[in-house]
């Protein structure tokens, strides 16, 4: 009873803070949206676009250091498993800045954006930026991921709530004074290299054992990687490259086919309901090391995970049903032009939000094995539906088809996981919820085709 009670107050407090973090984050963008130059708003969203890929080939690795720093295996293992990580992670960066680089020099920004002599004098200053933040995500990350293993998901939690108020005071005083959107973005940069400090000192401090000058004590070997990391982490990196189609790829041609204007009210969309999901499922990535030990009880396993699942899901649908009653005021707050196509890709993103909130309590499970082979079986399946709708409909119809295709797909790899983790008996009656999802689907195919002819 008391461990139920405890897991129950940590994933409550870790929701709180979390959502009170995106909270903030949501007033930072209010800001910055209402204040800077909405192309060039929309330019770094193309670029960030474009460095996704790098974090997502680092996704995976991150997860193997929560996965494993708990588990029962030696302390040189661990370390080894820490130092692997960081040498991969330097490696993906500065071979994708030679790839930028090269790529820059040829014109391949020119071909990518479509009203680039709009935006050519900022680029470079937007890259630099994209650059920098990237390595500053990349260790802030490991540090977070090696404190999570420690149970120390209530620090990180804390010290990013902190670092979102710190922000958020710095942008609005920066909306007094400037509309430049590059002020706004070398202010961030400064904050995070103030966070990574803190962070690196704290490991030092408690844990001293996964520190810099300790991991670079212990000698690097590739064996760590093919027994512990590549097991684990391929297929999620794997899951990672596909997942980069469904949130990347239809921005970055809605850049290059309509305008920048477009692809920041359809960037704005997604972020906010992206970070509404990030938000509702923070305590899923830090509390796994804390999943793995509880399912050494099955049944108590399924029971709390069932909790997890019915909790979360009406926790997303009643945020969902109070958002779009309130849909109105937020194009009002964000100044986005109130009409029948904002409100389809409002109405079809919110519903892509309920629905990835099924797969992620379907994913505590699958990522839960010593391989995640499955994780990987059901985004090639997403990863075949989005290129199929994006060939078919999204140069036709625009940011509502960019809209529709993430729902879609997000259906069908759910659907799959269903099928995975309905073998192993847990998540049973979820599937009805599943079905209950067919008809607004339907709904809005249909009524992409009749706003749109």
């Amino acid at each position: 009873m008391r461990v139920k009670e405890s897991l129950l107050k940590t994933i409550v407090r870790l929701l709180s803070v979390n959502g009170l973090s995106y909270l903030i984050l949501f007033l930072i963008s209010i800001v910055i949206f209402r204040t800077v130059d909405k192309s060039y708003y929309g330019l770094y969203v193309i670029i960030l676009s474009l460095f996704a890929i790098v974090e997502l080939l680092m996704a995976g690795f991150n997860d193997s250091i929560v996965r494993f720093l708990k588990d029962k295996i030696p302390l040189v293992d661990k370390q080894s498993i820490v130092l692997f990580v960081l040498y991969y992670k330097y490696f993906l960066i500065f071979s994708f800045i030679a790839i930028v680089y090269i790529s820059k020099q040829y014109g391949f920004f020119e071909f990518l954006i479509g009203n680039y002599d709009e935006v050519s004098d900022v680029v470079d200053g937007f890259l630099l930026v994209a650059i920098l933040n990237g390595i500053l995500s990349a260790f802030i990350g490991v540090n977070n991921c090696i404190l999570n293993a420690q149970h120390q998901y209530k620090l990180t939690a804390n010290l990013s709530l902190v670092r979102n108020i710190i922000y958020l005071l710095i942008v609005v005083i920066l909306s007094l004074y400037t509309q430049d959107y590059l002020d706004y973005l070398h202010s961030s940069i400064a904050v995070s290299v103030v966070m990574l400090l803190f962070l690196s000192f704290k490991i030092n401090k408690d844990f001293s054992e996964f520190s810099i000058p300790r991991l670079l004590q212990s000698k690097f070997n590739t064996r760590i990687g093919k027994k512990y990391i590549f097991p684990y982490t391929a297929p999620l990196t794997g899951s990672s490259l596909l997942t980069y189609v469904k949130n990347h790829l239809p921005t970055l041609i809605l850049g290059k086919e309509f305008s920048l204007e477009d692809v920041a009210v359809f960037s704005i969309l997604k972020t906010f309901f992206k970070a509404l999901h990030s938000a509702s499922g923070s305590f899923i990535d830090p509390m796994m090391s804390k999943f793995l030990e509880l399912k050494n009880d099955i049944k108590d396993f399924s029971t709390k995970m069932n909790a997890i699942f019915y909790g979360t899901f009406f926790l997303r649908l009643s945020l969902f049903i109070a958002l779009s009653l309130l849909m109105q005021y937020f194009f009002l707050i964000y100044k986005i032009e109130d009409n029948e196509v904002s409100q389809f890709v409002f109405y079809v993103l919110g519903l892509e939000y309920v629905v990835a909130g099924i797969i992620l309590s379907y994913g505590i499970v699958l990522r839960l094995d010593k391989t995640t082979n499955k994780v990987l079986i059901a985004s090639v399946i997403r990863f075949v539906v989005e290129l199929t709708l994006i060939y078919l409909i999204l140069l036709n119809y625009g940011i509502m088809a960019a809209a529709l295709i993430m729902l879609l797909a997000r259906y069908i790899e759910t659907v799959a996981s269903y099928l995975f983790i309905r073998r192993q008996g847990i998540f049973i009656n979820s599937g009805l919820i599943l079905l209950g999802f067919t008809p607004p689907i339907v709904y809005f195919s249909y009524n992409l085709l009749s706003v749109t002819l």
